[in-house]
């Protein structure tokens, strides 16, 4: 009798193994991922900024998609499109059996009123303001095929990337729908989102490209700094965003991936031409060379940093203007000598404005004083909360001086409007007639060589006319857990999580 119960026992016993067995794939295909600032909105291209971007994105699709590899635009949920019209009309043959996150097929229709949406047509409420002024008018040609036309006098040649950035989502789906559940296209579709705590997205297994290996990740809120690498440490969290001190500790660790990269990423220390000393450009000119940038790289930034001479990083390396990195070097005597000139004799004071929650920027910012103060600047560093720096920073450019790590994008007509005169995300107020007249000239042409030439040459004149300092791309570092590989970085804010790999016979 007692050997019955204790072979009864024992098969219960491998039962209960067998479960533990099957349940635990499942815990090796989920991750989490630590964000640091919370969302405005969770509807597709409803928030701009490039913290919510490379969370969101995961959910959403549209026409056109960056693929990381060749570094180029190629068809998303379109298998092929024309341009027409000298610029004006785009044509999209849309895949076949594409799905939407809860089912449906995604038709012209879909793709009608997504840029409809963006551009406000039917509410007058645009979500995308360029979209506005742009879109004339969106044409369902068969249930294949839409046609996208732009008003006359507005194409341009990087229109491609913007409508590249347009998510596709279900005709007739409401604003409050999508702030509550939103309904996507892409890798991932919407699970749980708990304010201030935690966004879960689930693997979806129709998407276009193929099912994601991770089924599961959460967002979740984490503050910055070494809490987080503990967390790393101890599994807690499977993705790190690296600085140079946390690269260093978890290099140790052989089992880890770390993909590192330049980032795109342009940061700038932003002199606002409203507040009077910064009218003076040998002001400006003291100011970019009485900062050390070699030190702070060595200080604080990754491997793959580098210094920088106007807002365009090397990444995208085709358009890249070498040299201008040099034009102002380290030089704290010349500094000196200008700001006299200037008629300021060590009585210079200003407020540098910082994202409180940016680590990296508020370190660069104590860098900044201690060799403005070398040659008799006093800097005043003010650090305030993403909620407030955005509207009064960003939008009303309410600073003297602000630090920003720029978002990159692969468009560089995209990365270099933010110099044409009155342009809402020109955060210095920076204007100049030729700049705006070669932007123009480069976004009328679709002859490749003749934009590069163009973009370089703007890049020659904001580094001449110093529109802001422009310090370095700090890069990205990025660790994952020893459950996966194969991450890939973009040249704009995306945590691409469909690009991540289960690391195979991981015990």
């Amino acid at each position: 009798m007692k050997k019955r119960i204790v072979a009864v026992l024992m098969s219960f016993a491998l039962l209960a193994l067998g479960g533990c067995s099957d349940e635990k794939p499942e815990q090796n295909n989920r991750m989490v991922v630590p964000i640091k600032v919370g969302f405005n909105s969770i509807a597709p291209d409803t928030d701009f900024s490039a913290a919510t971007k490379e969370v969101i994105r995961n959910m959403n699709a549209g026409l056109m998609r960056f693929d990381p590899d060749s570094r180029k635009l190629v068809p998303g949920l379109a298998q092929s499109y024309e341009i027409k019209n000298d610029g004006r009309t785009y044509i999209f043959k849309l895949r076949d059996n594409l799905k939407f996150h809860n089912g449906k097929s995604i038709t012209p229709e879909d793709v009608k009123y997504s840029f409809e949406r963006v551009a406000g047509l039917k509410t007058g409420k645009p979500i995308v303001g360029d979209w506005k002024k742009n879109l004339e008018s969106v044409k369902v040609l068969d249930d294949k095929t839409v046609e996208i036309n732009i008003k006359d006098g507005e194409q341009k040649s990087s229109d491609i990337y913007n409508i590249a950035d347009v998510s596709i989502i279900p005709n007739g789906i409401s604003e409050a729908e999508l702030e509550k559940h939103p309904i996507g296209a892409g890798p991932y579709k919407f699970g749980e989102y708990i304010p201030g705590q935690k966004l879960v997205l689930d693997a979806f297994d129709d998407y276009y490209l193929g099912a994601p290996e991770v089924k599961e990740v959460e967002f979740k809120f984490y503050k910055e700094g070494a809490g987080r690498v503990l967390s790393f440490k101890n599994g807690e969290i499977d993705y790190l965003p690296l600085d140079l001190e946390s690269k260093k500790e978890i290099s140790k660790d052989k089992n880890v991936e770390i993909v590192s990269n330049l980032g795109n990423d342009v940061n700038v220390l932003y002199l606002n031409n409203s507040f009077k000393p910064f009218q003076d450009k040998r002001v400006r000119q003291a100011i970019w060379e009485g900062i050390d940038v070699q030190r702070i790289i060595n200080g604080i930034a990754l491997p793959k940093a580098t210094k920088l001479g106007s807002h365009m990083s090397p990444y995208l390396k085709e358009f890249y203007e070498n040299g201008l990195e040099n034009k102002y070097p380290y030089n704290p005597e010349k500094a000196r000598e200008l700001l006299l000139e200037a008629g300021y004799n060590n009585n210079l004071t200003f407020t540098l404005t910082t994202i409180a929650e940016n680590n990296f920027d508020n370190d660069m910012a104590l860098f900044i004083k201690e060799d403005l103060s070398k040659i008799g600047v006093t800097v005043n560093v003010n650090p305030i909360p993403w909620g407030q720096y955005l509207p009064e920073v960003y939008k009303q450019h309410k600073y003297e001086a602000a630090l920003l790590r720029v978002a990159g994008y692969p468009d560089p007509h995209r990365i270099l409007q933010r110099y044409k005169t009155g342009y809402s995300s020109n955060m210095g107020e920076y204007s100049n007639p030729e700049v705006d007249k070669l932007l123009a000239q480069a976004n009328h042409t679709y002859n490749q060589e003749d934009k590069i030439k163009i973009y370089k040459k703007i890049q020659d004149i904001l580094n001449e006319d110093i529109a802001a300092v422009y310090l370095l791309d700090q890069g990205v570092s990025v660790a994952l857990s020893p459950r996966f590989i194969g991450y890939k970085t973009y040249p704009y804010a995306y945590i691409d999580i469909s690009s991540i790999k289960l690391k195979k016979n991981v015990k």
